[in-house]
């Protein structure tokens, strides 16, 4: 008789164990967080975290173009092209002037 109750404890330990472990698994099964399209600066060493590329603006993207990117950022200009332009300008603006002075004697 005493081997029977030691026997039917067992077996409510294990069934207790088994519950518990099929809840843990079902409540980690549901673990799913939230993955914005862009939210982590990559300004000082261009490494963004697992799924997620450093773009130009110098945040990172995720890499399947999924969600939507509403950061406003002066990290990068918003027109990649803008400082060569701006470099080109300054180039000609100078040499212009410079050539206004000479002919005009200053």
């Amino acid at each position: 008789m005493a081997v029977l109750r030691a026997r039917a404890k067992t077996l409510r330990t294990v069934l207790r164990l088994a519950l518990l472990l099929l809840a843990v698994a079902r409540l980690t099964a549901c673990f799913n967080p939230a993955q914005p399209g862009c939210a982590f600066s990559c300004a000082g060493d261009q490494l963004c975290p697992s799924g997620y590329s450093c773009g130009n603006d110098l945040i990172c993207h995720r890499n399947d173009g999924q969600g939507t990117c509403s950061i406003l950022t002066d990290a990068a200009p918003s027109n990649p092209d803008a400082t060569s332009d701006a470099k080109t300008d300054a180039t000609s603006d100078a040499r212009s002037d410079s050539q206004t002075d000479a002919t005009s004697g200053q």
